[in-house]
C-alpha cells in the first residue's frame, strides 16, 4: 500500500459500478469500497479518507444523509453525490446538509470521473496547505504573512478564472487541458467559435489563471469602431493628429505593457488595419497616430473571431500573413449543442445568477424543463440559454419551478419540430411479453401512427422515404425510433431500468447511458 496516495471512498450497493469505479481510480489512488452508508462509516474510522463518493439511492440510509453525517464528523472530506438523471431534489438535499462539492449524474464519462475527482483531491490539500500555512503565519514576521497573502489571492484569482468555465463534458475537458498547458506559455493565442460560446471567458482564464496575472487585461472589439477610431483606440494618438485630438493620448495596447491584450472580432478588420496590427506583431513597436517615435511594448495577444479566418484568407479577404502571426496556438470554444451534457448543470448555475440579478428565490428547474433544454439546439449558445433563464425567471410569477412552458417559445418548440416519424405499434419480435405492443407515449421528436400493421421497419407504414420530412437526416430518424422503444420498455417495466435494459438487449448501464442522452426519466 502506498501511503502517499490520497484515499478515496466509493459507496454504492451495486458491486459492479464499485468495481468500475476503483479500477478507473487504482492508479493514482487508494481505493475502498462500502455497499451502504453503515459499512462506510467503519471505514472512516480506521482510514484517512481524501475523497468520498456516495450513490444518493441505496438500501437504508440516502446519500444525501449520509454525506450530511461526512461533513459534520469529518469536514474535511471532499463530498461527492452520485445522482441519477433526475434527482434534482437529492442534489438539492446534499447541497443544503452535506455541502457537497460535487454532484455525478447516471451515467457519467470516465474522463468526466478522473478529472472530478482530480480537482477534489487537489482542493483537499490545498485547504491542508492553507491550514499548515496559517499555523505558520502565528509564528512567523509580518512580512512573511504578507507574501503568504499574496500568494493565496494568486491561487483564488487563479481558480476564479476557471470557475466561469462551465461544464465536465469531453470538449470541455479538452478545451481546459490546453488552457492549462498554455498558462504560462506567451505564445500568441487564436480563439474561434460561434457568437456566444465564451471566447472572452477563455481569454480572460488564459490571463487570469497566467504568469501575467498581476497586469492588465485590455479587451477591444474591432467590429464595434470604424478603422480611423479603432486605430487610435489600439496606437494611442498624438495631439493635434487630427480634428478633435487636443491632447495627446495612449492607446490600449500601450496601456497594456506587461499583461495581455484581448482582440475580439479580429476577423472585421479592414485589411489596412491588418497591416498595422501586424507590424505590430511582428515588430513588438507601436507608432502614435500623427507620431514618429516608436514605442515597444511588451503583451501578450490573445484574438478571437466567429469568422473563418482560412476562408477569408483564400477569398483575399484576411491577410494571410496575419492569420499566422495570430494562429501560432489555435483553440475552437465548442459549441453549446455539441456539449449538451453540460446543458442542466449551465442551466441551474444560471437560474442562481439571474435570480440574484432580479432579486428572486432561485426556483428549481423540472425534469421536463432540462429536457426541453437540452433538445434545443441553440443557435446563440451559452448566451441564448443564459438569456433564456432570465426569460423564464420572468415568465413563473410566484412558483418555485421552472416548467417548459416558462421556456421561450423557440425552445418549448424544439422538441415538437425535430421531425416526425411514424412508426408501427407492434413490438419487437420476442422483446416484449406475447410480442404484444405496449401502448407508446408522447415523445419528443417523434409521432407514434399506425394500425399496428405496419412493422418497425418502414415509416409511416408503407410509405417510401419520399415521405419522410425532407429535414430528417439517418441520425434523427434512428434517435427517433431508439427513443420509442425506450419509452415503451419502460413503460412495460414501469420505470424499472434493470428489466427494461433485459427487454431492449442492453447492459444495465448502456441504457443509463441512453436515458440520460435522451434526457428520459428513470426509477
Amino acid at each position: 500500500m502506498d501511503a502517499k496516495k490520497p484515499t478515496i471512498l466509493i459507496v454504492d450497493d451495486e458491486p459492479a459500478i464499485v468495481s468500475s469505479i476503483i479500477r478507473s481510480l487504482e492508479d493514482d489512488y487508494e481505493c475502498l469500497g462500502a455497499p451502504n452508508a453503515a459499512e462506510a462509516r467503519k471505514l472512516f474510522a480506521s482510514n484517512k479518507i481524501t475523497c468520498v463518493l456516495s450513490d444518493q439511492r441505496m438500501p437504508g440510509e440516502p446519500g444525501s444523509e449520509f454525506l450530511a453525517w461526512v461533513r459534520q464528523q469529518y469536514p474535511e472530506t471532499m463530498r461527492i453525490l452520485i445522482t441519477g438523471f433526475s434527482d434534482f431534489e437529492s442534489v438539492v438535499a446534499a447541497v443544503n446538509k452535506g455541502q457537497i462539492y460535487h454532484f455525478l449524474h447516471k451515467p457519467w464519462e470516465p474522463i468526466q470521473l478522473e478529472v472530478v475527482i482530480r480537482q477534489a483531491v487537489q482542493v483537499h490539500q490545498l485547504t491542508d496547505e492553507n491550514q499548515r500555512l496559517h499555523a505558520e503565519l502565528r509564528q512567523r514576521n509580518q512580512e512573511l504573512e504578507r507574501e503568504n497573502l499574496v500568494l493565496k489571492a494568486d491561487t483564488i484569482q487563479s481558480v476564479a478564472a476557471f470557475r466561469d468555465l462551465i461544464g465536465l463534458s469531453a470538449p470541455m475537458q479538452r478545451l481546459k487541458a490546453k488552457l492549462q498547458a498554455l498558462l504560462q506559455s506567451q505564445s500568441t493565442v487564436l480563439i474561434t467559435g460561434e457568437s456566444g460560446t465564451g471566447k472572452e471567458l477563455v481569454a480572460r482564464a488564459l490571463h487570469f489563471a497566467g504568469a501575467r496575472k498581476d497586469k492588465a487585461f485590455v479587451a477591444q472589439n474591432c467590429a464595434a469602431l470604424p478603422d480611423s477610431i479603432l486605430e487610435s483606440e489600439l496606437f494611442g494618438h498624438v495631439k493635434g493628429a487630427f480634428t478633435h485630438a487636443v491632447e495627446t493620448r495612449i492607446g490600449i495596447i500601450e496601456s497594456a505593457n506587461g499583461g495581455t491584450l484581448f482582440l475580439d472580432e479580429v476577423g472585421d478588420m479592414s485589411l489596412s488595419m491588418q497591416a498595422k496590427l501586424l507590424r505590430f506583431l511582428q515588430e513588438g513597436v507601436i507608432t502614435q497616430v500623427g507620431g514618429r517615435v516608436e514605442k515597444r511594448v511588451d503583451i501578450r495577444v490573445i484574438a478571437a473571431t466567429h469568422r473563418d479566418l482560412e476562408a477569408m484568407v483564400k477569398d483575399k479577404t484576411f491577410r494571410e500573413d496575419l492569420y499566422y502571426r495570430l494562429a501560432v496556438v489555435p483553440l475552437r470554444t465548442p459549441a453549446l449543442r455539441e456539449r449538451r451534457d453540460d446543458i442542466p448543470v449551465l442551466a441551474e448555475h444560471f437560474l442562481r445568477k439571474k435570480a440574484v440579478k432580479l432579486g428572486k428565490k432561485t426556483p428549481r428547474l423540472a425534469p421536463e424543463t432540462v429536457s426541453a433544454l437540452s433538445a434545443h439546439n441553440f443557435p446563440g449558445n451559452v448566451r441564448e440559454l443564459e438569456n433564456a433563464l432570465e426569460y423564464s425567471l420572468n415568465m413563473i410569477g410566484d412558483r418555485d419551478t421552472v416548467l417548459p412552458e416558462d421556456l421561450p417559445d423557440r425552445i418549448q418548440g424544439s422538441q415538437a419540430n425535430t421531425g416526425s416519424w411514424s412508426i408501427g405499434t407492434r413490438g419487437i419480435a420476442g422483446g416484449f411479453p406475447g410480442g404484444d405492443a405496449v401502448p407508446g407515449t408522447a415523445v419528443p421528436g417523434t409521432a407514434v401512427q399506425g394500425t399496428g400493421n405496419e412493422g418497425i421497419g418502414s415509416p409511416a407504414g408503407a410509405e417510401s422515404a419520399a415521405g419522410l420530412p425532407k429535414d430528417l437526416l439517418l441520425d434523427e430518424a434512428v434517435m427517433a425510433l431508439e427513443v420509442e422503444w425506450i419509452n415503451r420498455a419502460m413503460q412495460a417495466t414501469g420505470g424499472n431500468i434493470s428489466q427494461a435494459a433485459k427487454l431492449l438487449g442492453l447492459s444495465r448501464q448502456g441504457l443509463h447511458n441512453k436515458l440520460a442522452k435522451y434526457g428520459i426519466r428513470g426509477e
